[in-house]
Order: C-alpha cells, then sequence, then structure tokens
C-alpha cells in the first residue's frame, strides 16, 4: 500500500470551505479512483494534515492531477471546483512538501 501525507496552514476564515472540499475529494477518490481511504487532522499548532492511503504508488498518480495534467478534465465539474476551493484555501506561504510513503506493516 501506499500513502501520502499533506500538511499545510489554512487561511483564516476559510477552514470550513477547506474541510467541505476536502471531503468531495476524497470520497470522490475513494468512489471513482482507487483510494482506500483519507483522514483530516488539525494540529496543536493549527496546521492541517491530512493522509490519503492508496492501493499503490501508480494509482494514485494516474488518479490525481500534476500541472498541466489532463486527469484534471476528467473530474466532475463539482470535484474541479472542491479542488479549486482547497487550493485557494491553503496559505502558500505555508506549506510544507507532500510526503510519500509506502506502507510496511499496518495494524
Amino acid at each position: 500500500m501506499f500513502a501520502v501525507l499533506y500538511q499545510g496552514y489554512v487561511k483564516p476564515g476559510l477552514e470550513d470551505d477547506f474541510r467541505e472540499a476536502w471531503k468531495m475529494i476524497a470520497t470522490y477518490f475513494v468512489k471513482e479512483k482507487g483510494a482506500l481511504g483519507s483522514s483530516i487532522h488539525k494540529s496543536e499548532e493549527g496546521y492541517y494534515v491530512t493522509y490519503s492511503r492508496w492501493p499503490d504508488k501508480a494509482t494514485r498518480d494516474a488518479s490525481w492531477p500534476k500541472d498541466d495534467d489532463s486527469v484534471f478534465e476528467s473530474f466532475p465539474d463539482d470535484v474541479k471546483k472542491a479542488v479549486f476551493t482547497l487550493k485557494s484555501a491553503l496559505d502558500e506561504k505555508k506549506q510544507f512538501p507532500e510526503v510519500c510513503m509506502k506502507i510496511i506493516e499496518e495494524l
């Protein structure tokens, strides 16, 4: 299995928008793209941490758009809007790089 950890600060006043957009995107990836699940957390320091699980890296890479990727164009309009909302809610100056991980063992 494969997992990706995303971390970053959300702009003040956009927390609810961020969570709703995350929920729509995560649900879409589980129902339509083979994701195994996702969770969202808020650290004591105030930044958000989301974690998604996939059967493998290839499935995740084929499902998530890169810059100028046609995969994004295949998304339903409401999911495209949610991706835009999620990205707009993030404070670009306070982001951490995504962490991609191969799951070695899970209990």
